[in-house]
């Protein structure tokens, strides 16, 4: 029987921490860049709720469809459960934070 997940698969620390560097802190700030551009070209109307959510949408974790593509493929399970451990456990704080900065953002 083979064991998958945190002693079955190796994945490098500069990986985990360039997915987690990626996926909680670049795209949030680029998402803001995009809304906010949005905003001022007239392309979305200024609805603060509107904004949040898209917003929201840019600092949300990997979702469930990573972990079903690698299911349907039958190849790197290991390591997708160790990322998804990492950015999950990591976007206890920073999804936090951002939703903290969103708010104050739109209103």
């Amino acid at each position: 029987m083979k064991l998958v997940g945190l002693k079955g698969e190796r994945v490098k620390f500069s990986v985990l921490f360039g997915i987690i560097v990626v996926r909680n802190i670049a795209l949030p700030v680029i998402g803001v860049a995009i809304v906010e551009g949005a905003v001022h070209f007239g392309i979305i109307h200024h609805d603060p709720l509107y904004q949040f959510v898209l917003l929201l949408q840019f600092a949300l974790p990997p979702a469930v469809s990573i972990s079903t593509s690698t299911q349907l493929f039958e190849n790197g399970k290991g390591e997708c459960s160790i990322i998804m451990l990492a950015t999950y456990s990591f976007a206890a704080v920073s999804l936090t934070l951002w939703c903290t900065f969103f708010i104050w953002l739109v209103l």
